[in-house]
């Protein structure tokens, strides 16, 4: 099989535009890096496209590319042994009303933040991860890497007001109530905000309870991944007692 050598390749040169997110939101597409991402991808039906590097078994209509090159393009910056392009089409579509629980997050900017709540997402069962406001894309390298295979199982949906019909139950560090004496039985939200800016103005008045996660003063707050994992396990504990 004839091996590219060259970065100017069309298909490497796609692989490289897929980095910004302006170009991924235009086409549709994202790359997903390393064997356990990419059979995720394939498990899932949606590779457009598959880059593999120079020694590795190539799968059918792969694209065997010399290793410097491929590092070149990588997000990574070196050492993948395949990466694939995928179809954001492919990827499950949001639940049209919530049964059970799915997370909110308010202006997440970091990407491996969100890549990580979806992991976590995927881990306790909840339905969808809902993107308030100015979040990270979640189909970005960091974040994809972080998910390590969630983005293809849990849901995301964009939206300012998605699921009106759910109880709210929003994070604060600083609120009365503990989380361990609300009800998270779905279908309910729980809404967790960006470390920095906490939570919207518009979520907190439309919250039905806003509660804390107990934890001591010798740290200021908790990592918005780190509440997020204690939430929602404190949501699938009680439906799995419940």
């Amino acid at each position: 099989m004839e091996v590219v050598r060259s970065a100017r390749n069309p298909r490497l040169r796609r692989v490289r535009a897929l980095a910004r997110a302006s170009e991924r939101q235009e086409q549709g597409l994202f790359v997903v890096e390393g064997e356990d991402l990419v059979r995720a991808a394939l498990a899932a039906n949606a590779v457009e496209d598959l880059l593999v590097r120079e020694g590795v078994e190539p799968p059918a209509e792969a694209m065997v590319v010399d290793g410097d090159v491929l590092d070149a393009a990588s997000g990574r910056g070196s050492g993948s042994r395949m990466l694939a392009v995928v179809r954001t089409d492919a990827l499950p579509a949001a639940p049209t009303a919530l049964s059970g629980v799915g997370l909110v997050l308010c202006g997440v900017g970091d990407p491996g933040n969100v890549g990580t709540l979806l992991r976590t997402a995927a881990a306790f069962g909840a339905e969808v991860v809902v993107l308030h406001g100015a979040c990270s894309d979640p189909t970005g390298p960091k974040a994809v890497q972080a998910a390590m295979g969630a983005t293809f199982v849990v849901p995301t949906l964009a939206a300012d007001d998605a699921y009106p019909d759910a109880r709210l139950v929003a994070l604060d560090g600083n609120a009365d109530t503990d989380i361990a004496d609300v009800d998270l039985r779905g279908p309910v939200l729980i809404a967790l905000g960006a470390e920095r800016e906490g939570l919207p103005a518009a979520i907190r008045s439309r919250a039905d309870v806003v509660c804390r996660i107990p934890q001591t003063k010798r740290a200021e707050s908790l990592n918005v991944a780190a509440a997020g994992a204690i939430a929602l396990a404190q949501a699938y504990r009680g439906a799995a007692h419940g």
